[in-house]
């Protein structure tokens, strides 16, 4: 089972953890860390003592932005984490939501992260239907 630890730009990170609720109620093992006008030392701070909790684990970190700060400074902790532990730029609700559920399932991180990248591209409903469209022409 590996740990999952969201890290944004303001309260996003928090806002996720608290709206995955409606899905898992029941959900209390999600880490959360944001960077705000407080600055960056206090964030370097939240982020040592979570890496202090989640030592040598398997842990997905999920940011908001592909090389933003949460990212880089994760980066810079990941010597302190399983070599099975990623870092996925650019989460959303359904990527956090299909993490969840694939640790339920007790799959393995590196086995969840491809499943996870998939989810989580941006979905087009008119694409979506011109696929099914298709689908039923060719049949």
């Amino acid at each position: 089972m590996f740990k999952i630890v969201i890290a944004s730009h303001g309260s996003v990170a928090e806002a996720m953890k608290k709206s995955v609720k409606l899905f898992f109620p029941d959900e209390e093992d999600i880490i959360t860390a944001k960077i705000d006008e407080e600055g960056l030392v206090p964030f370097q701070n939240k982020l040592d003592q979570i890496v202090q909790i989640i030592e040598n684990q398997s842990v997905l970190f999920l940011v908001d932005v592909p090389y933003g700060t949460p990212f880089n400074e994760i980066v810079k902790r990941m010597v302190a984490v399983k070599k099975d532990s990623d870092i996925l730029a650019g989460v959303n609700m359904p990527t956090l939501i299909e993490a969840i559920n694939l640790r339920n399932q007790n799959i393995s991180l590196m086995e969840a992260i491809p499943k996870l990248i998939e989810v989580s591209q941006l979905q087009s409903y008119s694409e979506k239907l011109k696929a099914i469209n298709k689908s039923e022409d060719d049949e």
